[in-house]
């Protein structure tokens, strides 16, 4: 058969998807990449040698066949047998599945090309990324922050929140990676934020908007060594629950790309000899609890939403237990707690 060349990808994939030849058009026939001279083959003279699966599948459907003892009469132009329709099947599925297994690349493409761009990054990897970032972009502050910039400040403040180091020393921490070289600047503004006399979380920066800078972006660089100060102070804030004797309770909400995440801390003292602390957590989907102590451990998990708790005994004063929070469907991203009891 002769076809002009540019035509052969559209007859080769309109023969592909066909599901039957014997529901062929006339047309559909006459246009086949596989004409009656393309597939005239002699079966008597394979050898077993040479058969690939395919063929073994073939002759396996011709040996229930009866054939007649007189000599078969010439085939006709134009006549298939049942044999060239089971080949044709076959052929269709072997290169069906190759597709399947191995797609087509672009000429540009290599076998190990790889997507790098945002709109092809997996949804997974991106809720991720952002599990935690909403509850950070709900801070109290008079300019908004990008929230790349968030998301390197909350992951350095997770990796100092446990360390033994005054509060001072932790934020300056936390911001000094973007802010190199400017360790002795940052100091002098944390120690200014550390002793103001106010609740951070509690102050209404609105009233005095006006003195701060349109955005971040426009903001001068000791300016915004201030704002990621104080936003590294509301974390620190936010991620440690001080438990006490006289504060028994302690409350916190926290907004994940999964849902809210509500946990709640009680201090417990018997006869004045015996401290432990209880941690309760409602979860929005199944995950792990896990808090530690020293030699001791207790954790929990649940394969779907709602609550868990974990306690802990023999607790010692002035110290920092870490408290972790996972969700099943990321657990490679936790979030961490400090929960420091005192006396």
């Amino acid at each position: 058969m002769n076809k002009d060349i540019e035509t052969f990808p559209e007859s080769f994939f309109a023969w592909l998807l066909q599901s039957d030849r014997s529901t062929l058009s006339a047309e559909d026939k006459e246009i086949s990449i596989f004409s009656t001279n393309d597939l005239d083959c002699d079966i008597e003279n394979w050898q077993l040698d040479d058969l690939d699966l395919l063929e073994s599948e073939i002759l396996s459907s011709t040996t229930d066949w009866d054939f007649p003892e007189a000599s078969p009469q010439p085939t006709e132009v134009g006549e298939i047998p049942a044999v060239r329709d089971r080949f044709q099947a076959l052929i269709k599925q072997r290169i069906k599945s190759e597709l399947k297994n191995n797609p087509p690349l672009f000429p540009w493409e290599k076998e190990d090309w790889e997507y790098e761009m945002d709109e092809f990054a997996s949804p997974v990897a991106r809720v991720e990324e952002h599990l935690w970032i909403a509850q950070v972009e709900k801070l109290g502050l008079p300019v908004s922050i990008p929230q790349e910039i968030l998301l390197r400040l909350f992951h350095r403040s997770q990796s100092v929140l446990q360390s033994s180091i005054a509060e001072e020393v932790k934020i300056v921490q936390a911001v000094e990676a973007l802010f190199p070289n400017h360790s002795h600047l940052l100091k002098k503004f944390a120690h200014k934020i550390i002793n103001f006399s106010q609740n951070l979380a509690q102050v209404d920066f609105s009233a005095v908007k006006s003195q701060f800078p349109r955005s971040y972006e426009m903001a001068k660089e000791n300016e915004r060594m201030v704002l990621l100060l104080l936003a590294a102070k509301q974390i620190f804030d936010f991620l440690t629950l001080a438990l006490s004797p006289t504060n028994k309770l302690v409350e916190r909400e926290w907004l994940s790309e999964l849902g809210m995440l509500t946990l709640q801390a009680e201090y417990k003292l018997e006869a004045e000899l015996i401290r432990s602390m209880r941690i309760q957590c409602l979860f929005p989907c199944g995950g792990i609890l896990k808090l530690q102590g020293g030699q001791a451990c207790a954790q929990t998990e649940r394969p779907d939403p709602g609550y868990l708790s974990v306690e802990l005994f023999d607790l010692m004063p002035n110290q920092s237990y870490p408290l972790e929070v996972q969700f099943h469907q990321l657990a490679n991203n936790s979030l961490i707690f400090a929960i420091c009891p005192t006396t």
